[in-house]
This record gives C-alpha cells, structure tokens and sequence, in this order.
C-alpha cells in the first residue's frame, strides 16, 4: 500500500540503501517493486554532488513537481544512499535508442559531514554504473575547487573494470559510460573566451578541461581528474543556472524554501526548461552491447553491482551485464515454454480430439508464438544456447502432450468401437442377411466420423473383428 502511494501520488522510494545493522548497501524492497512493474526498456538519469547544493530540487522539476526528493537547509545531506522516483515518467522522444521510460535517481550528496570518503566512493560509482545520463550538480564556476570536488571521476577506473580478464584500457570504460551534464548552479559569470568573443557553455567545458600548466601535487591530481572526464565521459554538456532568487521580489529566506518555479528569476525558469530539453532529448535507454535495459533488468544489475561492492570486489561491468541477461534469457524461456505447455495441452485436450493435420497445425503455432516471446525478451550472445534448449524442451512438452492426446484417444476409440460392435452383433442376430451390407456400412462411416486421435487404427481393427464375428452370426 505505502509503495502504490508513492507511485499515484509520484513521490520518491528508497532504492539503494546502508542496512543499519550489517552497514551494507542493500537494495531495498520498495525500489524491487518498482523496477520489477517496468515491463519497457529505461533510461536512467542520476544526479549526483557535493550535499546541500540542490540536487533533490533539480530532480523534483525534471520530474515536473516542485516537491518530492527531500531538499533541506541544514548542514546535514537529506538524501540517504539512492532513492528513485516511484513513477516511471513516460518518454516522448522517439530518436534512435531512447527509452520507453525514464527513471530518476537522487543520490546521497558528497563530502557529507555524516559519510566518509569510500561510502562517497560506493554511491558514486552505483550512480554512474546504473545511469545512462549522469548529471554532476555543482555551484558556480568550473574551477579548483569543482575539480577537487569531483576527483572521484579519476578512482573510477580504479574502481571499476569493464572485462573480467586481460589489461583494461581505461578509455574503454567510455563504451559503457552514461552521457555527463556539468550542471553549474547560481552560475554568474559571462561566457566569453580570451578576446571577450561569446561562447557556449559546452566550449566553457571543454576548455575548463584542458590541461593546465604548473608542477605543484594540487595541479597535478586536478589536471588528472580533467583527463579523466574527457577520457570517461566523451558524450559531455554543460548547462550553467543562474540564481533562482537573486533579481527577483524574493526574499533571502527564500532559498531555504524555493516557492514554485514560475516565481523564480526568469533566466533560472529558462535554464531549468533547457535542462529538461537536454535530458529527455538525449536520454538514451542503459544498455550494453547493443542490448537495452528493462526495469527487472536495471533491478538485476544493481544487485549484482551492489553484491560485488559488498563483498569488496570491483564491479566487472561486462560480467554484471552477462549474468542480467542470461537471468533474463531464462525468464524467456520459461515464459516461452510455459506459453507452448499451455496451448498444446489445450490443443490435446480439446474435444473432439483433434485430426492429424489440425494437432500439426495446433503445434506448428504454438511453437512460433513461443519463439516470438522467446526472441522479444531475450537479448545477448547466449541466447542461441538458451533457444536450443527451449526447442528441445518444447519437443518434451509436444511428446508429454501427444501421451495425453493418445490415451484420451486409446479410451475414446476403444469406447466407440465396442459400442458400435454390440450395435451390429444386436443387428446381426435379428436382421437378415441381406442387411447386413447397409448396417456394416452405417457403423463404418459413424466410426470413420467420430473416432479422433492416434488410436483410431486399433479401434477399427476391434471394429473389424466384431464385423467378422457379425458375418459368421449372419451366415450360421
């Protein structure tokens, strides 16, 4: 009842939880059942920063909602671990590769006075691992401080491999990587390079990202944390936000209680409707090798990304993405195979007991439709494998289905050739002779018309001795 509220009154649940007890990440039973009811693919937007600098405010309007994710002024992060959004917002864009759905992520905020820095490090790496749009939310400039802030980027490939086996070049982690958002909030700069000439808030990127001259240990590890963000993120933006209040009729105050957005300053509206447009715009489904996710998948990957950090492992990316597909190459088959058990049981229970041609028929379309379900759910390398396998158990399923249909036929068969013999000995012992063509035509045509199955042959041949017991009657 409480996870159907959240969803009808779409307002986050937890997701990705510290268990009190064990001090493990756990994912919780309510972000399970969200995921689990998300049958479309889905792209993932994760939002993640230093606390206190208004993530939860953000996704509360990509969200369309002015509340929803805690948002707070206190020096304490509001946000505990990952929460999602309980109602998958339905995507409208039909560009290549975009989801069915968007899910949205609000993680714990970094440098939290209650957290240390590996339990930063755990949330960050889950927000980008699961997130095909990653947003890092940040205040005002791209400068030392931003970069300091955001040298978890450069542990990344630390912290996580793409393959199992073998050398890991760390600008492979690119393939597997979310889209990145610098998002630049109270932004008040103008954007303009060297000689004064305007610019874009992407160039404004790339050029914080180059490398900067100096041989101090400072310059060194942030000139390593630019690199990293190029090499990790080669699909980036950058949208600057200016202040919401300042300009407006607003009080100071107001920023501990952000009222509606169509109080706020004007440009601030402008840049949240931007943001939106980018998002949603260029929200691609998460996926891997080609293969999209769904809810149930998204929820399988963050378990088994969630079970490798527990036990201290990196999170293999390819490793995690092959054990979701082949639970999910397994869900088809059952789902296929559950499919065919139930028509060609139906098909062999039906009455009458259908003819050779219609069992053929019955079977040849079950077996198509399986393998449509089969083929639409199941996605990656080892699907042929798991398609072999569904055909050898439908062959059982059709074998186990054919006993059935012939012992119902063996019953019928055997009833109605017994019945049609008393009827002809009763017609040969009180009709003459000369009867007996008609009546032995009669009952051959009745049996021809109602016996049904594989048995039909032995009953005609118990029809045939009771013919011959007929004729040597009407002859005695």
């Amino acid at each position: 009842l409480e996870l159907e509220a959240c969803r009808m009154n779409n307002s986050p649940v937890p997701f990705i939880q510290v268990d009190p007890t064990s001090r493990q990440l756990v994912v919780s039973d309510q972000g399970r059942m969200v995921l689990s009811s998300i049958k479309g693919t889905v792209g993932v937007c994760a939002v993640a920063g230093v606390y206190r600098t208004g993530k939860s405010y953000i996704l509360n309007q990509l969200a369309g909602h002015d509340s929803g994710f805690g948002v707070g002024s206190s020096v304490q992060a509001c946000t505990k671990g990952i929460w999602l959004w309980g109602a998958p917002i339905q995507n409208k864009t039909s560009t290549p590769g975009a989801p069915e759905y968007v899910l949205l992520l609000d993680t714990e905020g970094l440098q939290s006075l209650s957290q240390t820095e590996g339990h930063d490090a755990k949330i960050f790496c889950l927000a980008i691992l699961l997130s095909s749009f990653f947003i890092y939310n940040s205040e005002k400039a791209i400068n030392s401080a931003a970069l300091d802030q955001l040298s978890l980027v450069a542990q990344l490939t630390k912290k996580i491999k793409l393959h199992a086996a073998g050398d890991q070049d760390p600008s492979q982690l690119s393939e597997a990587f979310p889209s990145f958002l610098w998002l630049l909030r109270d932004f008040q700069l103008d954007l303009t390079d060297e000689t004064g000439a305007p610019i874009s808030a992407s160039a404004y990127l790339e050029e914080a990202l180059r490398p900067q001259p100096g041989a101090s240990a400072a310059v060194a590890e942030q000139n390593t944390t630019r690199a990293a963000i190029a090499s990790l993120f080669p699909r980036r933006a950058c949208v600057p936000l200016r202040h919401p209040t300042v300009g407006t009729s607003l009080p100071d105050t107001a920023l501990k209680n952000l009222p509606g957005i169509d109080q706020l300053h004007p440009a601030f509206r402008d840049g949240v409707l931007g943001l939106k447009k980018a998002v949603f715009g260029g929200i691609q489904a998460k996926a891997f090798g080609g293969a999209p996710a769904t809810g149930p998948m998204l929820l399988s990957l963050a378990e088994a990304y969630v079970s490798s950090i527990n036990a201290g492992a990196l999170p293999t990316i390819s490793t995690a993405w092959q054990s979701v597909l082949i639970i999910e190459a397994q869900k088809a088959t059952e789902a296929a195979l559950s499919h065919f058990r139930a028509k060609s049981r139906a098909a062999a229970a039906a009455d009458p007991i259908p003819r050779e041609a219609a069992w053929a028929a019955e079977v040849a379309a079950a077996r198509d439709e399986a393998l449509a379900i089969f083929r639409k759910q199941a996605l990656g390398a080892s699907t042929a494998e798991h398609e072999a396998r569904l055909a050898a158990a439908m062959a059982e399923e059709c074998q186990a289905a054919e006993a059935l249909m012939a012992a119902r036929s063996d019953a019928m068969c055997s009833q109605l050739a017994a019945s049609l013999s008393s009827r002809l000995a009763t017609q040969a012992q009180s009709s003459p002779p000369s009867d007996l063509p008609v009546a032995l035509a009669s009952i051959l045509r009745e049996y021809l018309s109602l016996s049904r199955g594989p048995a039909r042959d032995a009953g005609l041949d118990q029809l045939a001795s009771a013919v011959s017991s007929a004729v040597n009657t009407a002859l005695s």
